[in-house]
């Protein structure tokens, strides 16, 4: 597939994206978007971040995979923040691309920082995302308007949109992690099938779940068609998943940041999704990506197949 690079500066504000919101709020409506076409690939003005348009209802965004310094750009120093880099989620991004276009001819889109988190955290609230650093702030939005524009147009053209927010772990044990917004105590709970309702609806699939009256949260967690199943049956041991419901009290767990809880949230109705946190054995070879987008899109299309009535 040819791919028309086109490099923009972003001001989707004056399509409604941000025009009656506060600077930390990325919510706003379908209309005027932008008539983006398949192969279009879109930069911000300094190629920082990177938008690859699609043509299915997947959005994919990393976050944390880049590596660009810029010298003009101060480093984060504020209180309580995160540096490392994501390291293989920007290949692991282009193994599902590729698997994607070649298996199904299909392509999600995907937005892609290239910038350093020791810049700008793209995961977090602007204020902590910046460490107010105004030279990152256009960059902030840049990154939040192309996913909010690519799920917008996603919805246009498919309906009912899955979000994934990419990412990779360098904890001990060698499973992904899969972010539905809840902490381990609620995933011990979906488990036991307590407080299956108020936990649905904190998680990141409730808009799923309000849509689809057929399956509980514990279907779409830890049931037989939950993606971290599906991926378990493939050979990328999960949790949650029925095989792994729920981390054990000493066991480090990532359980979705801030993309994720935007982007599922109330203002996105037609949105659901989650956080995956890859560990090294999924990503750390060609070989090993291939593995894992191979798996990935044979779930993904297994678990819509599911739950999208």
């Amino acid at each position: 597939m040819g791919i028309r690079r086109i490099y923009i500066i972003i001001f989707f504000g004056i399509l409604g994206l941000y025009g009656c919101n506060n600077d930390d709020n990325t919510t706003g409506p379908d209309e005027g978007l932008p008539d983006w076409k398949l192969g279009d690939v879109f930069y911000d003005e300094n190629e920082w971040i990177e938008c690859i348009v699609g043509d299915m209802p997947l959005v994919i965004s990393v976050p944390h995979g880049g590596d660009l310094k810029p010298e003009e750009v101060p480093d984060r120093v504020c209180d309580g923040i995160t540096t490392v880099r994501d390291t293989g989620t920007m290949e692991l991004a282009e193994a599902i691309r590729k698997e994607m276009q070649e298996k199904y001819g299909k392509t999600p889109y995907i937005i892609i920082s290239h910038i350093a988190r020791t810049k700008i955290d793209l995961n977090r609230e602007i204020e902590e995302a910046t460490c107010n650093n105004e030279e990152v702030i256009q960059t902030w939005h840049d990154f939040h308007d192309f996913v909010e524009t690519s799920l917008q147009l996603s919805v246009k053209n498919h309906g009912k949109t899955l979000y994934i927010d990419l990412h990779s772990h360098g904890h001990t044990i060698q499973r992904l992690e899969l972010g539905f917004g809840l902490t381990a105590n609620r995933l011990g709970k979906v488990y036991t099938g307590h407080e299956l309702q108020d936990i649905a609806e904190e998680s990141s699939v409730n808009n799923l779940l309000k849509d689809n009256e057929n399956y509980t949260v514990r279907d779409v967690l830890i049931g037989d068609k939950a993606f971290g199943t599906l991926m378990t049956d493939r050979g990328l041991p999960s949790v949650p998943s029925k095989q792994d419901p729920y981390p054990m009290t000493n066991e480090t767990y990532f359980n979705g940041g801030f993309n994720t809880r935007l982007y599922t949230s109330v203002d996105f109705p037609d949105i659901s999704g989650w956080q995956i946190e890859t560990n090294t054995e999924a990503r750390n070879s060609r070989e090993r990506r291939a593995k894992f987008a191979g798996a990935f899109c044979e779930s993904y299309f297994e678990f819509i197949g599911t739950f999208y009535p």
